[in-house]
């Protein structure tokens, strides 16, 4: 007996557990995916954009300079004066010169009949680029041949063609040669051409007889 006390004595009374807390219901939430990224530009869309540039580049490159040599050009109505330096200026007899930023092409004349028949003195001559049809800009042609020789001016819009020795009119529906632009030769052997509509002069049979002496 004295032993089941002292056994009672030494055991120390345990605490009754908690209750165990419900579980707390499991939340079900969705991940947020990121939305695909769509490309800025197509590859069919790329591969035809690269297409039509290179195209439309090569027919700029084909068409540009034959429109602009055949599309109309004004000149402007007031009397520009257009300075031309010594070393510009074509050798007697040789092919004529474009300057550009007056519009004109430059000639030099070697004196005598020229192969159209005219007479000239020699000199330089400043014909106007403008055909006077319809004022398609008028190139001159080294290579082309007519009447059993090569060079000419000849428009590239209805055809109308002029002699290399001053620009006088020999086919086509232009109304008169090509116009001239008045001539001024200074001390240093350069000149001033004036041009504009206010200093143009009517081209005529005559041009090749028209021109201003230079000897520089």
């Amino acid at each position: 007996m004295e032993s089941e006390a002292q056994s009672l004595e030494g055991t120390v009374p345990q605490e009754p557990a908690p209750p165990a807390s419900p579980a707390a219901p499991a939340v079900d939430t969705p991940i947020a995916k990121p939305a695909p990224i769509k490309p800025v530009l197509s590859r069919r869309l790329f591969i035809l954009g690269g297409f039509w540039s290179v195209l439309g580049l090569a027919l700029l490159g084909t068409l540009g300079s034959p429109l602009d040599f055949m599309w109309p050009r004004r000149v402007a109505g007031g009397k520009v004066a257009v300075p031309v330096s010594k070393d510009r200026i074509p050798s007697p007899g040789s092919d004529p010169v474009p300057i550009a930023e007056g519009r004109f092409f430059l000639l030099n004349l070697e004196a005598g009949a020229t192969p159209n028949g005219e007479t000239t003195p020699g000199g330089l001559l400043a014909l106007w680029r403008k055909c006077p049809h319809l004022g398609c800009t008028v190139p001159y042609r080294p290579e082309f041949e007519f009447l059993g020789r090569k060079g000419w001016f000849r428009c590239p819009c209805h055809g109308s063609t002029y002699t290399r020795e001053g620009g006088v009119l020999v086919a086509g529906p232009a109304p008169r040669p090509l116009d001239r632009f008045p001539i001024e030769v200074k001390e240093d052997g350069s000149i001033v051409v004036t041009t504009g509509v206010a200093a143009a002069e009517k081209g005529s049979p005559e041009n090749p007889g028209n021109t201003t002496p230079y000897s520089a």
